[in-house]
């Protein structure tokens, strides 16, 4: 793939911003609902961050795994800001390959993320260790207001290569 089309560093930076806080806020209400319903009970004050905890991982999970795997490829921030996960050879990837790149964040996160910018923006096709490593690449496509929510991920991935060509 051209680095034209994976340049979008700037654009996968705001993309992970908008992922975050989808998989935070929820995470957070629960956090301050939970707080105040064991606030008179001091036996249960440990549960609140633990669940905070448990409840941001399955966010983050929901949004960086199953959501791009049931859409084509597409995280809800990368729907907001016209990109998608494709494999190397341009196919739609597969779970594993969502499952690694996540598991990779670790690796990405390191300094507060700088790391993941940086690997992104000097290596020729602007991706992070988890892309490399999966094989994959993020790159610019269709806005979201053209994808049909009923369609399979290979109906979606079809109409997108479609509109591309026009």
């Amino acid at each position: 793939m051209p680095s034209a089309e994976t340049g979008v560093v700037g654009r996968r930076c705001g993309q992970w911003l908008i992922d975050r806080l989808i998989a935070f806020v929820p995470a957070f209400a629960l956090l301050i609902v939970m707080f105040l319903a064991v606030l008179p009970h001091r036996s249960l004050w440990f549960l609140p961050g633990p669940l905070f905890l448990v409840f941001l991982l399955l966010g983050n999970l929901a949004t960086d795994v199953w959501m791009p795997h049931r859409t084509g490829g597409r995280t809800p921030g990368m729907r907001l800001l016209g990109l998608r996960i494709v494999t190397e050879w341009g196919g739609t990837p597969k779970l594993g390959a969502y499952v690694l790149r996540v598991l990779l964040q670790t690796v990405d996160g390191f300094a507060f993320g700088l790391a993941g910018l940086l690997v992104m923006a000097f290596s020729p096709r602007h991706q992070r260790v988890g892309d490399m490593v999966a094989r994959t690449l993020v790159v610019r496509s269709a806005p979201s207001g053209r994808d049909h929510p009923g369609d399979s991920p290979r109906q979606q991935a079809d109409r997108a290569h479609e509109q591309e060509r026009l």
